[in-house]
């Protein structure tokens, strides 16, 4: 009595296999090339990015919205802490706000829904030094309301967008400040590790001169 014959199951192709084998090298290969923005790098002096954006001191600026901002801001950086007093940096904060219509209602002429804008300009100096930042850039935040005929309401309304809008651009300084401390913290220590020696010092197994002719 024969035995039965079970189907036998395909070899994987060699060509299956090398491009299988090239996808496992390439994934080791850029294992070390992406690095989190939030991770807890270091700058040349061993600081952590986390203890750098508390380093930062956010001076006050005028305004109920720039308040906001400036208040999101602090928290953001510290987590609570409270803005640092005499901090290696300084961050001055520029803030304008506007309400403007998206949709306006046909028959009254009123807007039925408004876009809430808060603008940041910000710039980044070290302490000591206000003549040029290190650093500055732009920041926005958007929160859209539907507008009623209430004017109370309507106002109560346009002040919890521009809430909103300002925890948004706190969080996106917040961002910026974390790219500029991490690049700068990645070229403090790739200058570091660069070994610097004195041109007039001969090398290890370099001549010093010439072999004389015989």
């Amino acid at each position: 009595m024969s035995s039965p014959d079970f189907p036998r199951k395909a070899a994987p192709s060699r060509r299956r296999l090398i491009a299988l084998a090239g996808v496992v090298l390439l994934s080791g290969l850029t294992t070390g090339c992406f690095r989190p923005m939030y991770a807890n790098s270091t700058n040349e002096a061993g600081t952590g990015l986390q203890d750098q954006l508390r380093d930062v001191e956010v001076v006050f600026a005028q305004g109920r919205v720039s308040n906001e901002v400036r208040n999101d801001l602090i928290f953001a950086l510290t987590g609570g802490a409270g803005n640092p007093v005499g901090a290696p940096y300084r961050l001055v904060l520029n803030i304008t706000d506007n309400t403007s219509s998206v949709i306006i209602d046909p028959v009254s002429g009123l807007p039925e829904v408004e876009m809430i804008t808060v603008d940041s300009k910000w710039q980044l100096f070290e302490a000591g030094n206000d003549k040029k930042p290190v650093t500055a850039s732009n920041a926005f935040g958007k929160a859209s309301i539907d507008s009623g005929y209430q004017r109370f309401a309507r106002a109560r309304a346009i002040r919890d967008a521009q809430n909103r809008a300002s925890t948004v651009v706190a969080e996106t300084i917040r961002s910026q400040l974390a790219v500029y401390f991490t690049n700068k913290g990645s070229v403090g220590a790739a200058a570091g590790s660069a070994t610097i020696t004195d041109p007039s010092t001969p090398l290890i197994g370099t001549p010093t001169s010439a072999p004389p002719k015989s």
